[in-house]
């Protein structure tokens, strides 16, 4: 069992909210676009538990999910407009924040139990989860999650509150316009900074604040731990070309612990092996009367004791290499999909002075002074250009380069594999040339008779002798016996087909001495 059971929540500053995103929030979807959205492997929408999601409206209570007649970017839009909020013009590249969003979540397996108590539930895509009914433990840990929100950004603020309940694990999406007073008017107005800081550093301390805030006033009640601070923590986001070098990187250490772990394994089976043949012939002294009852008893018990040790270590190591094994399938998997999509252009930063007018406007000669500045401006502009062209043009000949790599090793494959290709259908054909001898010989009674009876001698230990037909020369059959750890039946084929093989290329010299 997870013991591991944490509350999470995630915030989002955005300039805008597309009726995309609202159609998704509020599942106005068909069934055509539910269908088309879980052909992504990462999405796995149940349509048969979509009758279970729901919504708090601004009345605090429980509504059907999409029950608001008008949809949540409109809705987001009105509330706006009744705070005064105008972005900037619509082709600056600045756009204020206008909004925030939330998304709370958990445990999986306690929000699973919150939503559905102890009903079975089958994640998998398009399971049938239609006897499922939503449990009163998610509607209450939505009503207080409703009720802190509404508390920290007021309850007209919340322009949308849905959860989920057909996806993976319960979650909460909700949509709050950050609202502040300004320091003259008093007047409310959008502002971010009045309720996530005006820098980084306030930004951190007041999520810190809110997750302990949402901790001591929500998820302590539901048996949800405060979520771990990134504070101390190795956390990076690391470009694509350092995550595929970070990836093969630990899929080698982990491969190496594999092949490690499995050497360690064969030794280990290796000496337990030793210690039952020990244990075996001194239960043959003891029947022959080598070795007395009680000296065997004491040989049996340290055998058996160091036999057990190494059975624990066995069992250990084994575990390791499970373990070990999954770990390495997933960073070669994950290095696999890294490599298969190759990103057009990595985002540069590119730092430069934007254009500006500095000198003051002289009473006369406007227009020459108008014309210095234009093509000042164009300048300082032209080298801006040049410079982002230089980056991308670099960053272009890089990936086409990779591109090309990427391809040449596709054709070394390629071409390792045409070689396995032409290795394996010559061995077919030999293998099928010497099949097709053996079943021209084996119809022979004579010789089939021969191949039989030399091969019973062999499976039962007797000295073979096998005389050519071509004269009264004769050789001696050699033969190691059986393994020790092969068994009667695997040693029965073996001894066949040796004898097969050896009378078949004495039958075929004779032929040819003739």
């Amino acid at each position: 069992m997870n013991t591991d059971i944490k509350q999470a929540m995630h915030v989002e500053a955005t300039k805008s909210f597309s009726t995309a995103e609202a159609n998704e929030n509020e599942r106005r979807w068909n069934d055509d676009k539910i269908d088309r959205k879980n052909q992504d492997a990462t999405n796995n929408y149940d349509k048969t538990r979509m009758k279970l999601n729901f919504e708090i409206g601004t009345d605090g209570k429980i509504h059907p999910l999409g029950y608001h007649e008008k949809p949540l970017e409109v809705r987001l839009q009105e509330r706006l407009s009744e705070l005064g909020w105008k972005p900037f013009k619509p082709d600056s590249k600045i756009q204020p924040n206008c909004c925030a969003r939330f998304i709370f979540g958990g445990n999986h397996d306690r929000t699973i139990e919150m939503a559905f108590g102890d009903q079975s539930v089958n994640l998998e895509k398009d399971a049938d989860n239609s006897h499922l009914h939503r449990c009163e433990e998610i509607e209450h840990w939505a009503k207080d999650l409703y009720g802190w929100c509404a508390k920290r950004y007021g309850q007209k603020n919340i322009v949308g509150f849905q959860v989920h309940l057909d996806e993976s694990s319960p979650h909460i999406h909700a949509l709050i316009v950050p609202v502040g007073q300004r320091t003259k008017s008093g007047r409310e107005c959008v502002m971010w900074s009045a309720k996530f800081g005006k820098n980084r550093f306030e930004y951190g301390q007041i999520l810190k604040d809110m997750h302990t805030s949402l901790y001591e006033e929500v998820g302590s009640k539901y048996g949800l731990e405060r979520g771990d601070s990134i504070d101390g923590r190795n956390v990076q986001h690391l470009h694509k070309r350092d995550y595929i070098r970070k990836l093969t990187k630990d899929a080698k250490q982990a491969e190496k612990a594999v092949k490690g772990l499995q050497t360690m394994i064969q030794k280990l089976e290796t000496q337990i092996y030793s210690y039952q043949t020990q244990l075996e012939e001194i239960d043959k002294s003891l029947a022959s009367g080598q070795i007395a009852l009680r000296e065997y008893e004491s040989q049996k018990s340290e055998i058996q004791k160091q036999i057990s040790e190494y059975q624990t270590k066995l069992e250990d190591k084994s575990d390791k290499l499970h373990e070990k094994e999954q770990e390495l399938e997933l960073l070669t998997k994950d290095a696999a999909n890294a490599r298969s999509v190759i990103q057009p252009f990595r985002n540069h930063k590119v730092d430069f002075t934007p254009p500006r007018i500095t000198a003051k406007v002289p009473v006369f000669g406007t227009d020459k002074w108008v014309e210095r500045q234009n093509q000042h401006i164009a300048k300082q502009f032209t080298e801006i250009v040049r410079k982002i062209e230089s980056l991308y043009r670099n960053d272009a000949a890089r990936q086409i380069e990779s591109a090309q790599r990427n391809v040449l090793a596709d054709y070394g494959e390629l071409f390792q594999l045409r070689r396995d290709v032409k290795m394996l259908a010559e061995n077919y054909d030999n293998l099928k040339s010497i099949f097709e001898t053996m079943l021209d010989q084996m119809a022979n009674h004579s010789i089939r008779s021969k191949i039989f009876a030399i091969a019973d001698a062999l499976i039962g230990g007797t000295p073979v002798t096998v005389s050519s037909s071509g004269g009264g020369s004769s050789s001696d059959l050699r033969w190691d016996g059986r393994r020790p750890d092969e068994e009667e039946e695997a040693y029965r084929r073996r001894c066949l087909m040796f004898v097969i093989v050896t009378v078949c290329k004495q039958q075929t010299k004779s032929y040819r001495r003739k």
